[in-house]
């Protein structure tokens, strides 16, 4: 035999495919064959990595039989034994077949397939997902899940015209706190109808419409953060709000409807899906390749998402949140998956869950609308007009060379 092959994984693309070499005849050789078998064992055992799973304990299972397999290639190849490596080959070919059909891993020796590939579902477009509904159900609503369509009606009329009112009083306070009326803002027109009920909040689990309470451990974290705000407001950059800094806003992840710059613009590829915000002009690039979260250490602003199709809802699974960052109380163990549903011609459902135990006492689970327009997104050049943070930094310099 001139020739083996070991399957090795590439933790650079996340893909499984084969390394031909020749039999290693001196030492150099073979600690170049050893190496690569190392390889292939770390990367076997960061596919473990957690992610949203249908069938996690059969993928366990399978990904464990990879890891066992690669740590055997190790263990023969330090010991300079290529027929053992030749005969692991088989085990470690089916282990990555079997992984790959339930994390759909890229890999060289990839089976046939008779059946037509099934059509992906088109979520291109730019979509609004401004509207009338609360995150959060108002108190005057109570119990009330969802409304009449006489209800709605009133009640949008109602927002409406609360909202655009061009002063609340005649101060002058007023006219500077009151900033534009309806014209100028984007908090759409419409209550959010899901499935055929309009709702009286976007959140829709628990049943109450209401966000979870936070742990103890998230309530001190909390407490912790508002004093700092209130005791060191504007010490430095890093003080101020991430949104006042142009870094994190409404856009997420999760995406929530807030009083201006609701667009969404999707683009979608075989292997990847663009999530592209009107807002920050933040723009998310989703691998659907089946590739692993990355390590724990790594951590992001917007987290780290990893897509797949379940039929024609796209889910998007995003953990390695940030700890600088803090969704209503969220921390950086979040794990955020997102589900994206072409209804109809002119609609996407865009739902998602938040898992985080160690901010909240239970998951929690919202539902938004997103109406397709023919409008285009702009750059939104937030610094351009930012003078604000400019000014804090201008005054310190000021007083600095004083």
């Amino acid at each position: 035999m001139s020739e083996i092959m070991v399957n090795t994984i590439y933790p650079a693309s996340d893909a499984v495919f084969y390394i031909s070499t020749r039999m290693p005849s001196n030492d150099t050789e073979w600690k170049a064959l050893e190496t690569k078998t190392v390889a292939l064992a770390e990367a076997a055992a960061a596919m473990t990595t957690p992610m949203y799973f249908r069938d996690r304990d059969r993928w366990m299972a399978d990904a464990q039989l990879l890891i066992e397999a690669s740590n055997a290639a190790v263990a023969a190849a330090k010991r300079r034994d290529a027929g053992a490596l030749v005969e692991l080959n088989d085990a470690l070919y089916t282990s990555c077949v079997q992984c790959h059909q339930h994390y759909r891993l890229n890999y060289g020796r990839r089976a046939a397939s008779s059946a037509p590939a099934a059509q992906t579902p088109n979520l291109e477009g730019i979509w609004s997902f401004a509207t009338l509904t609360a995150f959060e159900r108002p108190a005057e609503f109570a119990e009330k899940a969802e409304l009449t369509s006489e209800e709605a009606t009133a009640y949008e009329r109602r927002l409406m015209d609360q909202n655009n009112r061009d002063r609340r009083n005649t101060s002058a306070e007023a006219d500077l706190g009151g900033a534009y009326n309806e014209f100028w803002w984007d908090r759409g027109t419409h209550l959010a109808t899901v499935r055929g009920k309009t709702l009286t909040a976007l959140i829709v689990d628990p049943k109450d419409g209401h966000v979870p309470a936070l742990t103890p451990e998230a309530q001190q974290r909390a407490q912790r953060r508002a004093a700092d705000r209130r005791d060191h407001p504007a010490d430095g950059p890093e003080t101020r709000s991430l949104g006042e800094r142009c870094l994190m806003f409404n856009a997420g992840p999760p995406m929530v409807s807030g009083p201006y710059n609701n667009y969404v613009q999707i683009l979608q590829s075989p292997d990847h899906v663009i999530i592209l915000n009107e807002m920050i002009h933040d723009a998310r690039i989703v691998p659907l390749d089946g590739r692993p979260h990355p390590p724990a250490a790594i951590r992001r602003w917007q987290g780290d998402s990893r897509g797949h199709w379940e039929g024609n809802t796209l889910v998007v699974d995003t953990t390695n949140f940030t700890d600088k960052t803090n969704f209503r109380g969220a921390d950086e163990q979040l794990h955020l998956v997102e589900r994206f549903t072409r209804v109809d011609d002119a609609t996407l459902l865009y739902e998602f869950t938040v898992d985080n135990p160690t901010a909240f006492t239970r998951p929690w689970s919202a539902v938004m609308p997103m109406t397709r327009t023919a409008d285009r997104i702009f750059e939104y050049a937030c610094h351009e007009g930012n003078y604000a943070l400019e000014g804090i930094l201008r005054g310190a310099r000021s007083e600095e060379r004083r």
